[in-house]
Formats: structure tokens, C-alpha cells, sequence
């Protein structure tokens, strides 16, 4: 029987009775499991009372479940059949579905996972809050099943299950990080990193097998021991584990997410080949076995060909990735593969990372060359191919910063002229505002309000407006001075503002008594007042410790940005 209860009495897992409306458009139908975060999503709208069954969440039936009606078959087959016209193409799946036993193969698989309570509620309740999440799992199901087949013939049934609900602790990861349509920021992905466990937990109350626990806790640990959420040092034995993590990235780099476009499987498998080589994040053989798998061939691959013949992989924009074009070892001559697969690719036989090394180099001077010639256009092209896969921090870090410090340094060895760094510094000012214009929607003010002021000379504003931005995408209400800023001015603005931390930008040249004055007010005024000091020029005051946040780069800026959060905070007062 259904019961109403409020949201402040829900404790666990439980099942909606009712649809909930807003506006007569069904926010969550009846059946979803209510989570710890659809209860927070209800209170943000303002639904305090809900009604939900009185039986719990169903726990796994262990594959005892009760024959299917025709009709109970013909509603998964069409299911399957919608699941699958999202995501099934040659683009991404090359010949893997080209036999109908395959696809009638995975069409029982998928019926009978699918026919598991347990299994069809989460699946469900993970389609509601998040689809996109939703039709990624279904994905990686699809890979993962047809590649164990293709490899094993009899692959296990917990592994399988596994990879359907790899993600499924992400019903615990909050909407508003799932949808944002920016980069996350590091706090962010933090919270995303916790589906791993989460999930985990999840599916051992509902008693599912101990192999599907695995996989879903463990499908980001990787090679080196820098996955999470335990640090495994994975090796090439671990076929499962390799296989997920490579499947679940194919998948999230070719599908279409909140924040970017699908990638081209040719760069999916190519970032892929090269996390291999470069960072040994998957094993390479176990990389060169999915390619052969999918028979997408990325350039640079060598490879063996069905009449003994060895090659390379050419560029090849507007031909076949099924059928590349094949320069010979033997006599450097350039082939087409026919369409009458009269002379196919066997197999992959190794991968040369210069190629896409030399492009990776390419693209950044290109960035750099937009940067000075004033082209923001062109400059956000190469920017958006770099910062793919970074946190925010790291964009600021790794290409923002970077690309200022290596200008710089070309104008002091009068490589470039100061002209040049101060219109590169504009273009990255536009790029910065496209940027949070983009953004705009998605941010929240909860860490209070910020002065952001410059008393340094103007080489320092670019810095100072890097630092405004990541107070204002990481929780800050920003207000940030342009050019160099009074004491006068900087007071006034804490005061009517009721602002509880200040941003200070210096350089060698800030003159000191200003700055002396600034903070003199400041210990007697606003004792309690976090104070960020960002630059090269040097503090001498007697400041209460830990007040003063100092930082000579954008890293110990971020640092120090961290230790402000309430997190940080609580972790550094609980008792060791």
C-alpha cells in the first residue's frame, strides 16, 4: 500500500508510488528508486511530501526471476530496439554488428538482464535522472558483451551485468554536475568519483553478485595504481578490468555529452592508444585487440594485412575508417583497401606515438601563434582540442598560464616583441569571457562575497582576472576592480559589500606604504577577513595566522582556494 511521507522522513532506498508533477509534466514517475540526491533534487523544488510504497527496493533475484509473457518480451525487444537506434552506427561500432547472430545474441542478453526486477528498476531510475548516463551504460554493455563473445565465446554473465550498471552510483552524483554544460571543476569530479563506491554499496545491499561488485566499484582503476577509488595497481591479467576502462572511455568520448560534441572513434582510439603508451593507463595489447575488434583503424597504426603484407595507417579525412589507406613497408606504395574485402586489416601490429606527439605540438603553437595575431576564433579552436578531458583548474594551469609564461619568456629573449604579449593578452582576456559566458547559467554563490583588486603594475591584470574567475566558477560572488585600485576604493567596496575575503594582486613594483596601510586597516578593521595575496611582490605583516593566503602562481593560488572550502575546513578541525 502506498504511504505519504515527508522528505524528512525518508531513511534509505524506497520506491515512489505516484508520479510527481511540476507544471503537468512528470518529474519522476512512479517506480523510481528515490535516492539520497532525487530527495535533495525534490526539496530544491519545493515538493516536501511524496508517496512511496510500502515494500523496500527489490533486491537481485540471482536470475530466478519468472518466465516472460510474450507480451513482457515484446516491450524489452522494443526497449533494446530504441537503445539501440541512439547509439548503434558504423562511425563508432565499425563491423561488430555487421551479423545478425550477433545482434539477435545481444538482444537476448539484453531481455534477459533486463528481466531482472532489480536490475529493470535502477536501470529505470538511472534513465530518469540522468539519460545521457543512461544510454552510456547501455553502450558500454553493448561493447563489453560483444567484445567477451568475440574473444571467449562464453563470456561470464556477472561481468556483463557489471557493465551495465557500471555507472549506476551516479543516481547519488548530483544533477546539476551531470548537466553543467562547462568543464567540471576539481571539487566537482570529486563528487562524480564517488559514483564509484556508491555504487558499490548500492548493489551489495541489493545482494548482487560478488564479480559485478567489482567491476562496478573498480572500472577507473587503472595500470599505474592512479585510478580510483582504491589505487589498484591493475595488471594485464585483469582482462575485465582493461576491458571496462577502455570501453567505458570509447564511450564517453564518442557519445554526445552536456559539455562537447561526440569525438571521432579515429581520436577516441588514438587518445586511448596514447594514454597507453605515454601514461600506461591500459595495457597496449589489450588496446590493439579492441581496435582489431572494432575494425576502426586510427592513423599511425601499423598493421598486418590478410595477404602477409605489413603497413601503416595513413590520414585519411574523407575515406573509410574501415577501410583506410595502407602505405607498404615493403615498397612505400600507397593501397586503398577494396570494398570487396578481398584484402582486409588482420590485425594491429604496433602504433607510432610521434604522429600524434608531433600534433599535440602543432596545436599548441598554433594556440600560441592565434594568441598574438589577435584571433580568438582560431585561438578557441585549438583551445577546446587541448582543454579536452582537463578540470578547470588545469585549463587555468596547464594552457592559460602556460601559454602567458612561454609569451613572456619569448619577449625577454626578444623572441617577441612587448606588442605582441600585450595583444595575446587580450585574446585570452576575450577567451576568458567567452568562456564564462558560456558558463553563466551553471554558477552558484556559496562561498560568500570577494574584493578582487590589483595593486601591481599592469602585467599583473591578466593574472588578477585568471584569479576572479576561478573564485567565481568555484562558488564565489566576485567583484572584481579594474586597473589599479585605491585603498579608498577597496575599503568601500568590503564595507557595502560585507565581502569576508579580499583578493590582492602585487607585483615588485606595488608600493609598499599602500600596501602597508591595506593591511594595517585590515587587522583592525576586519580581523576575521581572508586575505589572497597573488604575485611576486613581497608581504611583511603581522597578520593572524592563516588569515594571509599567499601565492606566486596559479597552482598555489588553487591551492589556497581549496583550503578556504568547507570541507577543507572541517578536515582540518575534526580530531586526528
Amino acid at each position: 500500500m502506498p504511504k505519504a511521507v515527508t522528505l524528512d522522513q525518508l531513511t534509505g532506498e524506497c520506491l515512489l508510488a505516484k508520479d510527481i508533477y511540476i507544471n503537468s509534466v512528470v518529474l519522476y514517475r512512479a517506480g523510481t528508486c528515490i535516492t539520497s540526491e532525487v530527495a535533495a533534487d525534490l526539496e530544491r523544488k519545493r515538493i516536501h511530501e511524496i508517496s512511496v510504497m510500502d515494500q523496500p527496493v527489490p533486491v537481485y533475484g540471482g536470475r530466478s526471476h519468472q518466465q516472460l509473457s510474450a507480451h513482457q518480451k515484446r516491450a524489452l525487444t522494443d526497449r533494446f530496439q530504441n537503445d539501440m537506434a541512439q547509439i548503434a552506427n558504423e562511425l563508432r561500432y565499425g563491423r561488430i554488428l555487421h551479423s545478425e547472430s550477433s545482434y539477435q545474441w545481444l538482444l537476448t542478453m539484453y531481455v534477459h538482464e533486463f528481466a531482472e526486477p532489480a536490475v529493470r528498476l535502477l536501470m529505470d531510475s538511472l534513465k530518469q535522472w540522468d539519460p545521457a548516463t543512461y544510454i552510456h551504460s547501455i553502450d558500454v554493455f553493448v561493447l563489453c558483451s560483444l567484445y567477451s563473445r568475440h574473444c571467449s565465446g562464453l563470456p561470464s554473465k556477472d561481468f556483463i551485468l557489471g557493465s551495465l550498471l557500471h555507472d549506476i552510483g551516479k543516481l547519488y552524483t548530483p544533477k546539476s554536475i551531470l548537466l553543467k554544460k562547462g568543464k567540471l571543476t576539481e571539487r566537482e569530479y570529486a563528487k562524480v568519483k564517488e559514483h564509484t563506491v556508491k555504487g558499490y554499496q548500492l548493489l551489495k545491499r541489493l545482494g548482487f553478485p560478488r564479480e559485478t561488485l567489482r567491476i562496478v566499484r573498480s572500472h577507473h582503476e587503472r595500470l599505474t595504481g592512479s585510478g580510483y577509488p582504491d589505487h589498484l595497481d591493475l595488471t594485464a591479467q585483469d582482462k575485465d578490468l582493461n576491458l571496462i576502462a577502455m570501453t567505458d572511455v570509447y564511450s564517453a568520448l564518442t557519445m554526445k555529452r552536456s559539455y562537447r560534441k561526440p569525438m571521432s572513434a579515429i581520436m577516441a582510439l588514438q587518445i586511448i592508444l596514447s594514454d597507453s603508451v605515454n601514461r600506461r593507463l591500459f595495457d597496449l595489447q589489450d588496446c590493439y585487440r579492441l581496435i582489431n575488434f572494432l575494425h576502426i583503424f586510427p592513423p599511425a597504426t601499423q598493421v598486418r594485412l590478410t595477404n602477409g603484407e605489413a603497413g601503416t595507417v595513413l590520414p585519411n579525412p574523407n575515406g573509410s575508417d574501415i577501410l583506410p589507406k595502407i602505405k607498404l613497408d615493403r615498397n612505400q606504395k600507397v593501397i586503398q583497401l577494396p570494398r570487396d574485402l578481398s584484402i582486409t586489416v588482420k590485425k594491429v601490429i604496433g602504433w607510432d606515438s610521434s604522429v600524434t606527439d608531433s600534433l599535440l605540438r602543432q596545436n599548441w603553437e598554433n594556440y600560441l601563434k592565434n594568441l598574438i595575431e589577435g584571433d580568438p576564433l582560431k585561438a578557441a579552436e585549438c583551445f577546446e582540442s587541448l582543454s579536452d578531458g582537463m578540470r578547470i583548474e588545469d585549463i587555468f594551469t596547464r594552457l592559460l598560464e602556460r601559454g602567458e609564461k612561454e609569451i613572456r619568456s619569448d619577449v625577454a629573449r626578444k623572441r617577441l616583441r612587448p606588442s605582441d604579449a600585450l595583444v595575446a593578452s587580450a585574446t585570452t582576456q576575450t577567451l576568458l569571457d567567452w568562456n564564462m559566458r558560456k558558463i553563466a547559467g551553471d554558477l552558484k554563490t556559496h562561498m560568500g562575497k570577494v574584493i578582487v583588486a590589483n595593486l601591481g603594475s599592469s602585467e599583473i591584470w591578466g593574472q588578477m582576472k585568471m584569479v576572479d574567475n576561478l573564485l567565481a566558477i568555484n562558488g564565489w560572488k566576485t567583484y572584481l576592480l579594474a586597473g589599479n585600485a585605491d585603498a579608498s576604493i577597496i575599503f568601500d567596496l568590503i564595507e557595502r559589500k560585507k565581502a569576508r575575503y579580499l583578493a590582492l594582486g602585487l607585483t615588485e613594483q606595488t608600493q609598499e606604504y599602500m600596501l602597508k596601510r591595506i593591511l594595517n586597516r585590515l587587522r583592525r578593521d576586519y580581523p576575521d577577513l581572508i586575505l589572497f595575496i597573488h604575485g611576486k611582490g613581497t608581504v611583511k605583516a603581522d597578520l593572524p595566522r592563516g588569515s594571509i593566503l599567499r601565492s606566486r602562481d596559479l597552482a598555489e593560488f588553487i591551492t589556497n582556494m581549496r583550503s578556504c572550502f568547507p570541507e577543507a575546513r572541517t578536515a582540518r578541525q575534526s580530531p586526528r
